[in-house]
Formats: C-alpha cells, structure tokens, sequence
C-alpha cells in the first residue's frame, strides 16, 4: 500500500516536471490520466463506503482454557459494484497475555456478496478476555486510497476452567468420611442394585469379586458438602497457578455435583473469599458450577455474603489451598 503511494506520487511529480519542460500534448493527456483515473477510483470508492457492512460476532462466548476462541467478521457489499479490499483489524487482551494485534483481509468482494473474516485465538489462561474491532479500511480499485469503514466495537469473551476426573483417592477419602460421619460400620452397609448416574466409588467391589451382583453403597448422607477455597485476593494476579487452582476447585464441585444427583439429601456449598469479604453459593447441579465460575471470574455479587462468625473454619470442612492441595479437616486428601 505505502510502495503504491510512492510510486504514483513520484510518476505524478516527474509527469508535472516534464510537462512544464516540454509542450508535449500527448505528455498532457498522460498527465491527466495519472491524475483523473486515480481521482474517478477515490471518488467511486466514498460510493462504495456507504454500501458496505463490516458486523462481528464471538462465536462462542464462553471457552474452556486451552481450547480456541473464533471470532467472526462479518464483510458485506450492499452495492452492485465490486469492492476491491477489505482490511479487519482486531485487538485481543487476554489474561495474563500481552495484548494482541491480528489482521485479516478481503481480497474482492462482489456486488450484493458477503464473506466471513475468521478469526481463531488460543485462549491460555482462565478470566475475561477482551476483544476491540479497532479498524477497518476500504481500499479502491488502484490500491492507492482507503477510507475507514464501520465504527470500534467491544466485547468479551469468558475463558472458563477445565473439568477433569478427580483423582480416584478423593473419591475413597469422600466415601469413607461419609461412612464414618454416618456412624455406619461394614457390616451394617445398606446395599442396592446399581443405577445408572451411580459413581463408581461407591460399588461394593468386595461383593463383586465373591461372584455377586454389583451392589452400591446406599448411606444416610448429610443434608451438606461445604467446600472453602483458601485463597488470597493476589492469588488472583498468578495466571498458572490460578488456572490449576480453578481447575481443581471446578472439577470436585462438578463430582460433589454429581453425587448429589444419586443422592437428593446432598446440597454441595461453596465459600470463598471476595474482595473483603467471604461469599457462599449453593451449587444445585453441575451446570450450576459453570454459571458460578462464570460469575465468580466476572466478580460480580454472586451467592451471599457471610458473616464472621458464619465463616467456617478450615478444620471443619473440606478446604482447598492455593499449593492444590485438598484436605478434610487436618487430613490431607491429595497433593500434587
């Protein structure tokens, strides 16, 4: 684009100097040509400006970290001529990253035509990532010229944890600790036939192996799981260490979740720290737990706020550190 300008800037200046040197007519009408044909091509491009639509749109709004993010620019010509370029630029801040500049263009668009600009941007780290349409420029027919389209857009996109399989020794330590908060002793154990939605923590595999059918654990659960995430508000500033964190917080809400869909007495609760002050919400299923990360990286007023004194202590409920480690109580569930 810039080499063009200068090349026809210089061609147009040595036409002016060999034309007030010699009076040449044919040296003339070149130079009107120099000069008219770009000025008919600025002129037909202001036309075209008014005919085009330059719109965007996330794709997805919400995505799991380390997946893409695609975001598409939407280009239409409205008028029965051509357009020639179409240049898109756009600035993604994603968390923990530097801000980004991306730049995708349309080679030719035909009259009464419309194309998709795609653009796909990996998303690292857990939080809010925000996207700026900052210009687009319309370019005529000889490359010498273009015009700003459109006008600046924002948006956001929100890039959520990643939920995995919890580890198989929390699941053992959550069934023993409901065993023996429920008073039960082995032989004591109600048993029922497997269900469909049943975790597999809770099979009787000692029966199994006896040649028996497969039989599930069936014990009076309290009517709560709490869970505390132990965390300082600057913990927030440490991009991998915060998305392990989430990651595990999210992936055992989603198994307590779980456990509460075979056994209705259960309500999983969920505390944490914001800003000053501590905030409980309960998770009543396991599309719960997206829609409360999805509020909790938003921060905004979600669930209610706890008093002091209603602030559990971390040695009485289940409590994940900022390190990743899980406890009950004093007992250390898992560690990395």
């Amino acid at each position: 684009m810039i080499r063009r300008r200068i090349c026809y800037l210089l061609l147009l200046a040595a036409g002016i100097f060999f034309m007030m040197l010699y009076n040449f007519q044919g040296l003339r009408f070149l130079i009107c040509c120099v000069f008219f044909i770009p000025l008919v091509s600025w002129i037909v491009l202001i036309f075209q400006l008014f005919f085009c639509r330059i719109e965007w749109e996330a794709q997805m709004p919400c995505v799991m970290r380390g997946e893409e993010a695609r975001i598409g620019v939407f280009v239409e010509n409205r008028s029965i001529l051509p357009l020639s370029r179409v240049m898109v630029e756009l600035r993604w801040k994603a968390p923990g990253e530097r801000a980004r500049r991306l730049k995708r263009q349309c080679p030719g668009l035909s009259g009464q035509d419309r194309e998709m600009l795609l653009f796909s941007l990996e998303a690292k780290h857990c939080g809010r990532a925000a996207i700026e349409l900052r210009r687009m420029f319309v370019y005529d027919y000889l490359g010498i010229f273009r015009l700003p389209a459109g006008r600046k857009r924002k948006g956001t996109i929100y890039i959520l944890p990643r939920i995995e399989p919890i580890p198989a020794q929390v699941g053992e330590a959550y069934t023993r600790i409901l065993q023996e908060s429920g008073g039960e002793k082995e032989g004591d154990l109600l048993l029922r036939d497997f269900r469909p939605g049943d975790s597999l923590h809770r099979v009787y595999w000692k029966l199994l192996a006896k040649g028996g059918e497969m039989q599930v654990r069936d014990f009076e659960y309290s009517n709560s799981v709490t869970v505390l995430l132990n965390f300082r508000e600057t913990f927030r500033k440490q991009a991998d260490a915060w998305d392990r964190y989430l990651d595990r917080a999210c992936s055992l809400l989603y198994f307590f979740a779980g456990e509460r869909k075979s056994n209705a007495p259960l309500i999983p609760e969920v505390i944490w720290r914001q800003g000053e002050a501590f905030r409980s919400c309960q998770i009543s299923d396991q599309d719960a737990v997206q829609a409360w990360v999805f509020r909790m990286i938003e921060e905004d007023d979600t669930g209610r706020i706890l008093p002091e004194n209603e602030v559990p202590a971390p040695e009485r409920v289940w409590h994940l550190e900022e390190d990743g480690g899980l406890y009950f109580g004093e007992q250390c569930v898992y560690e990395e």
